[in-house]
């Protein structure tokens, strides 16, 4: 089977769409000899803010010196990119034959869900590297997430808002309780959540778990020394230590959050005998790389991406923008179906002089007319043109030099986006 090919077999794999439980994959790992008991975990969920983090931690341990893999979802560009060990993806050959080592497993009465083959792939491909560490980010949820097989150091909760309600409940507190679902009994806990509902929630299932319970605001805090479009820097600060001047190369207050849910996670592995000290957290969070995150693309004008693609992302998303000195925002905007489209046209348009409905190539895109009414109650500058290279195109040749271009509303809009901009 060549690449190709494997790709199309992978991505057929969507027609079972989303299977939330640990029955199928966990009998399938345990006939793969359970790989992803092979390497220390770090487990990570939220709404917002996890795959940031997930990255952040990934750079710090691997700063470390431990080999360290790393899996997120959804990829921008590549599969592989979900699939990476010290910041390098996954081998296309390494994609091939471990395809053919879990479809070999599979019961055909009860195949598994892309998501759940991709995380056995990445569970298998991590213990064959013999990783030190595995920083894994939920797909969706955490209680029933495929993710949730594995026994990690820390499990983290980042910020949790209303998202997915037709899987994982109808309110702030359901949801959270799902995503609670990845503490372990006497495991590690860090919150990363200022939300009253959120922290009761999960402190509630932490005394139930006999978790140890660590929560920003209360336990650690990072604060902000000084911020621009390129980086930020800050300081942290728990119990035990002080850190200052830490550097993101990352804009966005949120981000500071992610980075000092990081610090705190490092610092805590420190204290359970791992090797990482201030120098290696400095490093690590200064070599961070992130793409699709209030990205600068281009100058003159200022071409932004951003894969905010839920209402509270949209909404820091628009306050990050609002920091930008230019003359007239032009909104590129591709939205999938299932997500909150209201919502994040409601902070996005109200700030944009001119929009451009795309849609991106997939099955899951909103219907663009449906889209183009919704934000014309906005404003009346609202045009439709699918293709996203061509949306750019327009939207460079109208725009002055001082103007900002930002790209948003999902990864498939920012990923096409960063194919035609690269190219």
């Amino acid at each position: 089977m060549i690449y190709a090919e494997t790709l199309n077999y992978l991505y057929g794999l969507e027609r079972f769409g989303i299977r939330l439980g640990l029955e199928n994959i966990s009998a399938v790992l345990h006939r793969l000899d359970n790989p992803h008991h092979q390497f220390n975990s770090i487990h990570i969920t939220g709404t917002n803010g996890k795959g940031s983090t997930a990255v952040m931690i990934a750079s710090i341990l691997q700063s470390a010196g431990y080999k360290t893999g790393l899996y997120t979802s959804p990829h921008l560009q590549d599969f592989r990119e979900r699939i990476m060990v010290n910041n390098i993806m996954i081998p296309e050959k390494d994609v091939i034959k471990l395809t053919g080592l879990i479809k070999g497993e599979m019961n055909e009465s009860s195949p598994l869900t892309f998501f759940e083959f991709t995380t056995i792939m990445a569970f298998l491909y991590f213990s064959k590297e013999k990783v030190d560490f595995a920083v894994v980010e939920v797909g969706m949820g955490g209680r029933l997430d495929a993710t949730n097989v594995v026994n990690p150091i820390v499990s983290i909760i980042t910020e949790v808002d209303i998202e997915h309600t037709d899987h994982l409940g109808k309110n702030i507190k359901s949801i959270t309780r799902e995503k609670g679902g990845i503490i372990k009994n006497n495991g590690v806990v860090i919150l990363s959540s200022l939300k009253r509902d959120v922290i009761e929630t999960i402190e509630s299932i932490c005394n139930e778990r006999h978790a140890k319970f660590y929560r920003i605001g209360r336990h650690f805090s990072g604060e902000i020394i000084c911020s621009n479009i390129k980086y930020q820097r800050f300081k942290f600060k728990n119990a035990d230590y002080f850190l200052d001047k830490l550097e993101i190369p990352l804009p966005g207050e949120h981000q500071i959050v992610n980075a000092s849910t990081s610090v705190e996670t490092a610092l805590i592995l420190k204290k359970g005998g791992f090797k990482i000290g201030a120098g290696v957290i400095r490093k690590g969070l200064k070599g961070v790389k992130l793409r699709g995150r209030l990205e600068i693309l281009r100058n003159n004008p200022f071409i932004v991406v951003d894969v905010a693609h839920n209402p509270s992302a949209a909404k820091i998303l628009a306050g990050e923008l609002k920091k930008i000195n230019y003359n007239k925002l032009i909104l590129i905007l591709g939205i999938l179906k299932d997500k909150d489209s209201d919502g994040i046209i409601s902070f996005l348009a109200p700030i944009a002089n001119h929009i451009i409905i795309v849609k991106p190539k997939t099955p899951r895109s909103s219907n663009t007319q449906d889209l183009k009414m919704k934000a014309l109650k906005y404003l009346e500058m609202v045009e439709i043109i699918e293709d996203i290279s061509d949306a750019i195109s327009k939207a460079i040749n109208m725009a002055d030099s001082k103007d900002l271009i930002c790209i948003t509303g999902s990864f498939f809009t920012v990923g096409e986006a960063l194919k035609k901009l690269n190219d």
